[in-house]
């Protein structure tokens, strides 16, 4: 039971269990649900951002012949009740979420875990040992039920099911995320006895100033026995209008699953749930085995496993646990990370499809909002779809679907210059200009009261290096087309994308010049007008001028478009943000010194939005820092600068050293997604950030290569 762990002691840290369909299970290592978004099962709609809360806990009671123990931890006002953290003796995030329990000489462990493309989740008691006289234990479990969208609370009557009750299972009808909930357990059997849970406090909701105080429905109990050496299965999940459970025996090939009638499902529960937990676990192991042997990524392997999300046939990549769905800027910012680096090629473009269909006027989605579709309120989600595409091609060597994506490329870039949506357009320089003082367009995006905390309008300084990245990308892409004999130097030839529609996109030498002047000028203007002497790059241009704010978007622009600037230049922006910017859990989004500076990144809502990019530090920003290390090392010392890689790599594991105590983490086995700037540098936000784990996982991937010698070393993504 307890062999091959790592044990840790229960505290207020976060788990989060995760479905691969947008669907989670997240609770504290004590038990205590401290969150609105702690629940045993939130489903996910069609939309893997849609989510809705279905089974909160289970209220898990243990009878012996002279005791009784009741495991579960709630707060309620001015109590916690029960208190099952008087019996509870450790917790392990691996492979599954699991408690260990001390019953008098009883040991009992409860496991959470769920499948990959499965909606639901399955609960299993363990029993150890017995000092009972071999009689075992008697189980109540009392599921806590709820309906309502994951950023909410609900109240007594807020749902009013129709319930059905059959041999150890009950069937509630009309939830919010599907036809029916089902609840089932094995050897036991279900007592109907309907009551609310009322005035359950969430704790961290009412420091975030947000709605804390929640009602659940309970429908009953199961009542069974468990004799040490046995196992009671517990599992929730939806049942569809013809009475069957979703069950996806194959997700490694892609199926959809196969699908159970519900009382078969119920009457092989033991056997199902046996099996499907081996074969998850056999699906993480093959994720860890890619690692190379180092533990530490294959752990960030895993917990980057958690955001890649099947949304209807196609893949995604949720922004972020637990409150984020889709984000186009997000999503290709990760992909390098989170796809590219473990090979899965064949997911990275199906999330290039389900954007591609989804573009507007040159904009990709910004993000996808619940039960609204798709959002275009940003000017660099576009300009990461292209890059994460070259980088793409870079690990995979796939041109011929790369090549059928250049129409939609061409697109984009094509609307870029015309001028589109939030008065996006290319000015004579070859620089990009977008928004005005009331949109936010960029990462920096944060609001009060409508009004942009950080006015990022005119040319941006990592947008300007994303759209000349763009352009000679571009470049590239239709010169290798004409060295393959595709064009002429005539009328060209007009390319069709990936759907086999006609493209418009021509190629020819003269388009491939007239893309060739447009990035060299474009070039030309980026150095000459954002250089800022002795500090390295000003952060944008508006009409009034240079905008003289120390910010982490210069080491983004360095990051993605580094070959534009000279060494000195290069090494001004990193002395700048290691001097003024990093700190244990990233770099800060502003320099301490300034007038703006929030250093704590805590308090209700408008108090952390207007800390969000005004200081807070942001993990995911160490990735642009490292390659900016990388860059400026090899710009200094040439390609020969091989046998100073292993010193990189120390004092990166040094400044990372922080942030890779995974079992220190505020969520166990992963990494947050935002921090206050000052000491004593507090994580807050999501608990787990797609980017964050990306760019741990990118810096680590090139360091590990460094043992295999400098060639490889060499081959980033």
């Amino acid at each position: 039971m307890i062999q091959n762990r790592t044990w840790l002691k229960p505290s207020l840290q976060e788990w989060v269990e995760t479905d691969g369909l947008g669907g989670f299970s997240s609770s504290t290592t004590s038990g205590i649900h401290t969150r609105r978004y702690h629940g045993w099962l939130f489903l996910a709609g069609e939309n893997p951002g849609d989510r809705w809360l279905a089974l909160s806990k289970i209220e898990d009671t243990c009878i012996g012949p002279q005791a009784k123990w009741e495991l579960s931890s709630n707060v309620y006002p001015g109590c916690i009740h029960p208190d099952g953290r008087t019996h509870l003796l450790a917790f392990s995030q691996q492979p599954f979420p699991s408690f260990v329990f001390r019953l008098g000489d009883c040991l009992l462990q409860r496991e959470i875990f769920m499948v990959r493309g499965m909606p639901g989740v399955f609960c299993t008691y363990s029993l150890k040992s017995a000092g009972t006289g071999g009689d075992g234990l008697i189980l109540l479990l009392r599921p806590l039920c709820n309906s309502r969208y994951y950023h909410h609370t609900a109240r007594e009557g807020s749902w009013n099911p129709k319930m059905s009750c059959l041999d150890g299972a009950v069937l509630l009808e009309d939830h919010c995320a599907c036809r029916s909930l089902a609840l089932a357990c094995t050897g036991g059997r279900f007592v109907p006895e309907p009551v609310w849970y009322k005035n359950m406090i969430y704790p961290a909701e009412r420091q975030r100033g947000l709605g804390f105080v929640e009602d659940h429905f309970s429908p009953g109990y199961f009542r069974c026995n468990i004799r040490p050496g046995e196992q009671a299965v517990v599992w929730a999940g939806p049942v569809s209008e013809h009475g069957e459970v979703r069950v996806s025996d194959r997700p490694d090939l892609g199926e959809t699953g196969v699908r159970i009638g519900f009382r078969e499902w119920c009457g092989g529960l033991a056997s199902h749930a046996g099996r499907l937990r081996h074969r998850e676990l056999e699906r993480r192991r093959r994720i860890e085995s890619q690692a190379g042997g180092n533990p530490l990524l294959a752990r960030l392997y895993l917990a980057g496993d958690q955001f890649v999300v099947k949304a209807g046939s196609a893949t995604s990549i949720i922004a972020g646990y637990h409150w984020f769905g889709e984000w186009g800027r997000d999503t290709f910012i990760s992909m390098p990370g989170l796809l590219l680096t473990t090979k899965r090629f064949a997911e990275a473009r199906e999330v290039f499809m389900r954007y591609t269909g989804q573009i507007e006027e040159g904009l990709v989605p910004n993000c996808f909002v619940e039960g609204r579709g798709a959002a275009y309120n940003s000017v660099d989600a576009s300009l990461w779809f292209i890059h994460a595409l070259a980088r793409y091609e870079q690990a995979s060597g796939d041109w011929e679907f790369v090549e059928g994506m250049l129409p939609r490329v061409g697109a984009i870039i094509h609307n870029y210059i015309k001028g589109t949506g939030n008065s996006i357009k290319m000015h004579d320089s070859g620089l990009l200009w977008a928004g005005s003082r009331h949109t936010q367009l960029t990462w920096m995006d944060a609001r009060v009261d409508g009004v942009p905390v950080t006015p990022r309008d005119g040319f941006a300084v990592e947008v300007n290096a994303l759209w000349i990245k763009a352009l000679w990308s571009y470049c590239r892409w239709l010169e290798k087309m004409l060295a393959q004999g595709e064009g002429d130097k005539g009328g060209g030839k007009e390319t069709g994308d990936v759907a086999g529609r006609p493209s418009g996109v021509e190629v020819s030498t003269a388009t491939w010049s007239k893309y060739a002047r447009l990035a060299r000028r474009a070039s030309k203007a980026f150095r000459e007008m954002f250089t800022w002497s002795g500090t390295g790059l000003y952060d944008r241009l508006d009409e009034d001028g240079p905008v003289m704010e120390v910010r982490p978007n210069q080491v983004i622009a360095a990051s993605v478009a580094g070959e534009l600037l000279s060494k000195g230049t290069l090494a001004e922006i990193r002395t700048t943000a290691l001097e003024h910017l990093l700190c244990p859990h990233g770099l800060r989004t502003l320099a301490p010194s300034a007038p703006g500076y929030r250093g704590k990144f805590a308090g209700g809502p408008r108090e952390r939005d207007g800390a969000y990019h005004q200081g807070s530090a942001w993990p995911w920003l160490f990735g642009p820092l490292f390659d900016l290390s990388v860059r400026l090392m090899e710009a200094q010392l040439g390609r020969g600068g091989s046998p100073y890689y292993p010193g990189l790599a120390e004092i990166t594991y040094l400044m990372l050293s922080h942030i890779l105590r995974l079992d220190a983490n505020p969520c166990v086995g992963t990494v947050f997604e935002v921090a206050s700037g000052d000491h004593p540098f507090e994580p807050g936000g999501t608990v787990s950030q797609a980017w964050s784990v990306s760019e741990l996982i990118r810096i680590l991937h090139f360091l590990e290569g460094i043992a295999q010698g400098p060639a490889q070393c060499r081959v980033r993504v």
